[in-house]
Parts: C-alpha cells; sequence; structure tokens
C-alpha cells in the first residue's frame, strides 16, 4: 500500500470533507461511534449489522477503498485521535497498527463476552493471525482466499479442462483472446491489486518475496521466471489491466469481457447475481493453478485512544461477527467459525464453497513483515514497468529489490 505514506493532502482530497473532518481532528456529533473500513459486498453488510447492533447508539460507518481507509485511519491514529472508534484491519496491516500502539488489546473484553459471543467458535488458527506479542487485537470478520475464475460455459464449448498450471493458464488464454472478450483478466493496479497477483506467480513460480532475514529474493533467477510469465500472460488481459483493481476486474466478468483470471472468493456470488451480471450461471473455479495464491483475512479493533466505552465497541463488534450474523454474510465470504465452516446448508447454498476451500488449502499468506505493504509500493510499480516493457524484468526487479533494501534498512532490519 505505501499505503502509510501517501501525503495528507492527497488522501483528503480524495474524500468527502465531512469524513476529512472528523476522522483527521477527531470532530465527531455528541455520542456518535465512528467507525472506519475498507468497503466490500462482505464488509458493507457487517457495517450495516454494526448500524444496528445496539438500540439507541448511532454507529457511523464511512467504507473506502482499501488504500484510503488504511491511510485515513494511519492519520487519525498517528495524532491520537479519539476517533475513530472501531478500524478495520488486515492480515497484514495489523502488523505495523500494533507495533505503533493503536489497537487497544482485545483480551480482557474476550474473555468477559466468551460465552455471550460464543468466541470459542473462532479457529485458533483464525485468531492466530490477530495475536500478535501474545495478545489478541482483531477480532475476525472474514476469510477471504483468491480462486480462478473461469468461464465454463466457453471451456466446455471448445472442449477445453480449466488450466492446472500457468503454461496451460498462458495457452488457454491466448486461445481464447479476441477484440470480444479478453482471455485473461488481470488486475495489475498498485498497490494492493498488483500485490495480489504478483504473490500467486512469485510464490508458485519462484522463491516468494523475501528469505529468513527479511532480504528481498523476489528478484532471483526464479522471481525473474515469475514475472516473465506474468508479462506473457498479461498479453491476452483486456484493456488497461495496469489500473484495474477488484472492482474493475469483477466488473469484467460480469460484463462478459474477460474469459479467466485470478479473483477473491469474496466476488463469487457477484458472478450470479442478475441485476449486475452477464454471465449468471456460466462462471466456475478451482483452486488457483500450481496453488500459492493469496489468502487473507480481515476483522475490527478498537482504537486504543478512543474516548468511547469499551464495552459498547466490543458489543458492536462482537455483534456483527456473531453466529447469525455470519451465517447471513456467508453468501459473501468464508466466514471464520468452525460451526458455519462444517454447515452442510451453507456449502449447498453456495456453489464457490468447494473452490474456497480448495484455495485455503493451497494458498499463502503474504509475508508478515509489517512494511510489506510500504515496500510493496515501489516492488509493484517496478513489476508494472516489467510486464508492460518499459524495463527489462531483471533490471526492474534488481531496482525494486535495491529500493526495498535501502527502505528496511532504514527502519533497523539487516542490523
Amino acid at each position: 500500500m505505501n499505503r502509510h505514506r501517501l501525503g495528507r493532502r492527497g488522501v483528503l482530497r480524495g474524500l468527502s470533507a465531512t469524513a476529512a473532518a472528523s476522522f483527521a481532528t477527531g470532530v465527531r456529533a455528541a455520542g456518535t461511534i465512528q467507525m472506519i473500513s475498507h468497503r466490500y459486498p462482505a464488509l458493507e453488510y457487517y457495517a450495516e449489522k454494526m448500524r444496528t447492533a445496539i438500540p439507541g447508539v448511532t454507529v457511523n460507518t464511512q467504507l473506502m477503498p482499501i488504500d484510503k481507509a488504511l491511510e485515513l485511519a494511519t492519520i487519525a491514529l498517528s495524532s491520537k485521535s479519539d476517533s475513530p472508534d472501531i478500524v478495520y484491519a488486515s492480515d497484514t496491516s495489523v502488523q505495523t497498527f500494533v507495533r505503533n500502539g493503536w489497537f487497544r488489546p482485545l483480551d480482557d473484553l474476550w474473555a468477559k463476552y466468551r460465552s455471550e459471543f460464543k468466541l470459542d467458535d473462532f479457529p485458533d488458527s483464525v485468531l492466530k493471525t490477530y495475536t500478535i506479542g501474545g495478545h489478541l487485537y482483531v477480532m475476525p470478520h472474514t476469510i477471504n482466499t483468491m480462486m480462478f475464475f473461469y468461464r465454463k460455459d466457453l471451456l466446455d464449448a471448445a472442449g477445453k479442462a480449466p488450466p492446472t498450471s500457468f503454461v496451460e493458464y498462458r495457452d488457454l488464454a491466448k486461445s481464447f483472446n479476441s477484440p470480444l472478450r479478453a482471455g485473461a483478466v488481470s488486475c495489475l493496479k498498485p498497490v494492493d491489486a498488483a500485490i495480489n497477483e504478483a504473490h500467486w506467480y512469485l510464490n508458485a513460480l519462484g522463491d516468494g518475496w523475501f528469505d529468513s532475514d527479511w532480504k528481498p529474493v523476489f528478484n532471483d533467477a526464479r522471481g525473474v521466471q515469475a514475472i516473465e510469465m506474468m508479462q506473457q500472460i498479461a498479453r491476452y488481459a483486456q484493456p488497461s489491466f495496469t489500473t484495474a483493481a477488484n472492482d474493475e476486474c469483477t466488473i469484467a466478468y460480469q460484463q462478459d469481457t474477460g474469459v479467466m483470471g485470478l479473483q477473491w472468493a469474496t466476488r463469487a456470488k457477484a458472478m450470479d447475481d442478475p441485476q449486475k451480471s452477464r454471465v449468471v450461471g456460466k462462471i466456475d473455479w478451482e483452486a488457483p493453478p500450481q496453488g500459492h495464491a493469496r489468502v487473507s483475512s480481515d476483522g475490527y479493533a478498537i482504537s486504543a485512544f478512543s474516548k468511547q466505552d469499551p464495552d459498547t465497541l466490543f458489543r458492536i463488534i462482537a455483534t456483527s461477527a456473531g453466529p447469525s450474523s455470519m451465517r447471513g454474510a456467508a453468501g459473501l465470504l468464508i466466514p471464520p467459525r468452525r460451526s458455519l465452516l462444517d454447515d452442510p446448508d451453507l456449502k449447498q447454498a453456495n456453489r464457490f464453497y468447494p473452490a474456497a476451500l480448495a484455495s485455503l488449502q493451497t494458498g499463502q499468506a503474504a509475508p508478515a513483515l509489517p512494511e510489506f505493504y510500504a515496500v510493496g509500493e515501489f516492488i509493484t510499480r517496478r513489476i508494472l514497468q516489467a510486464v508492460t516493457g518499459e524495463m527489462p524484468v531483471k533490471a526492474a526487479l534488481d531496482t525494486a529489490a535495491n529500493e526495498t533494501t535501502a527502505f528496511l534498512k532504514g527502519h533497523g532490519y539487516y542490523q
């Protein structure tokens, strides 16, 4: 993201005056609880649950693209503003926010409300993501995984099976590419979307992002080959793929302008929405070829600087993540509760579940490096230069590795 370094003026320019004033200065309507969050269908659902969680308590939920949400939260929390109160967190952003002392530990509240909200239903593997230094900081709301979306009707008509390797993916994308629809749907807008796609290539075909000492390995011989494969497949991508993020790629599938590619499981249900999609029932899903695509999770934390009653804030978050609430959202995400993951009715009602569960088994989380999205700012831009031919692949990755090393060294690594 270098979401934390995009600049206060640029961020506030992209937000409403009300939102900017509220979060950046701490000004709020009396008694109103402020929540700031990333936006996608599942999180929009949970925002509504927060708004109605406690009768008589007003929760102002402001949702926006992930880069703006995290940047705005950073502006407010770095100045120790008492607004926002409830803050969106992901498996990557939590590292930075906790390290900076911006989140309140939830251990006491978790123990207090364990029985009421059936908190033992959360798997330990999910809670581990948000447990740092022995303390839990975030209540999980989603598990997400990237799946391989493809037009089953088109592949069936051509007598083709979905790809099981990148070579097959490349060759199928080439065979289906036409002026009518792109053979591949690629999401390479820096920073988040490009990181998601590069993560798959670098981990499935390369040695990942870093070694055990956080030194870059994405520019080694296997990393170069991985991005060269990305470059080859991008030849068959939809127009403007370099500025496409999740929303744009979801629309490409829905509007029948792309055949196959990587996308989050949370976008699968939208393929069958007759109000938005022209391909209802025509798209299917598999675990991404050769595995190692990104898995992620997100949820909500309490600001360390909030002056609101922490019990009230916790109850709002816990109500939105309760069993009945998550059951209602199960068509929009993979619910991080044991009871729902094993529910046969949910598996039957959501035809993407088998592929999502298979993708989880072969997926890989992003590096647990607090500065990962900060260095991702220039890594993804160099990858984009390589994919578009602006720079040779090896030169672009070497440049990104040098920039990454200098940045991390300046932040106390490699001593």
